[in-house]
């Protein structure tokens, strides 16, 4: 059962990543270079913003200590959002900061879910080991995204796949939940409330999300602090002119 409510996973973060844990992660941003995982994303965040070819404005949901931002092409202005205070100020001395060539970087302590961006929009939204993980992936924060992509924006995240980590107990225990009593469901839903998805939940909220198009892909990660498979999704919200074409 998918979580939707974000208050009690944005207390649990909080509470994680206090001063000691954040420092141990921005230590760990050094180790992390070289990693298949880093081999991973690191590329994939330079093509999707290399692909504006023209200046383009970021927001990164949950930026933690900052990992990512050298990764970005083409980027005047980069806003990075996270609930974590210690995270937040790692941040300001990022992995690789001599790469990084960014003219303006707003830092936000705070939840994207009930932040107010006011009137700011972006060209690139990207989520890293944040939705459907750490806060749950919810029709209304798809929704929120959404309109804070300008026209021919792109949205990339990724989400932990649950299907992966059942063990075969679970996997028979949902085959027969069907068949047993509400009392027992109801105690299973709740044991297995969570904000991880499953390919075909994922797939079923971007097919109804205002997204022209989107593409699901499996990435099985291989190591730097990742475990098993996970889902990434590249969303796409068109223009005015290019939205005609596909009418």
């Amino acid at each position: 059962m998918i979580n939707t409510n974000h208050t009690k996973s944005d207390a649990k973060t909080v509470n994680l990543y206090n001063q000691a844990y954040s420092e141990n992660y921005r230590h760990f941003d050094e180790q992390y270079i070289g990693m298949p995982d880093y081999n991973h994303f690191v590329p994939l965040l330079k093509r999707l913003t290399a692909e504006f070819n023209r200046p383009i404005k970021v927001l990164e949901v949950g930026c933690g200590t900052g990992r990512y931002f050298h990764a970005l092409n083409n980027t005047v202005e980069l806003t990075g959002i996270d609930i974590s205070g210690p995270m937040l100020k790692l941040a300001e001395n990022p992995l690789k900061g001599d790469e990084v060539n960014i003219p303006m970087i707003n830092l936000i302590e705070g939840s994207v879910f009930e932040h107010d961006f006011g009137k700011e929009k972006f060209d690139f939204i990207y989520s890293i080991g944040v939705l459907a993980e750490h806060a749950p992936f919810t029709q209304h924060i798809c929704t929120k995204l959404y309109n804070l992509l300008n026209d021919d924006g792109v949205l990339y995240f990724t989400a932990v796949d649950i299907d992966d980590r059942k063990d075969f107990k679970r996997k028979l225990a949902e085959t027969a939940y069907p068949l047993l009593p509400g009392v027992i469901r109801g105690i299973l839903d709740k044991r297995w409330e969570t904000n991880y998805m499953t390919y075909r939940q994922l797939d079923q909220m971007m097919a109804a999300s205002r997204f022209d198009e989107y593409e699901i892909s499996t990435y099985r990660a291989e190591g730097g602090g990742w475990v098993g498979a996970h889902l990434e999704c590249i969303a796409r919200k068109h223009d005015a002119l290019t939205k005609s074409l596909f009418v």
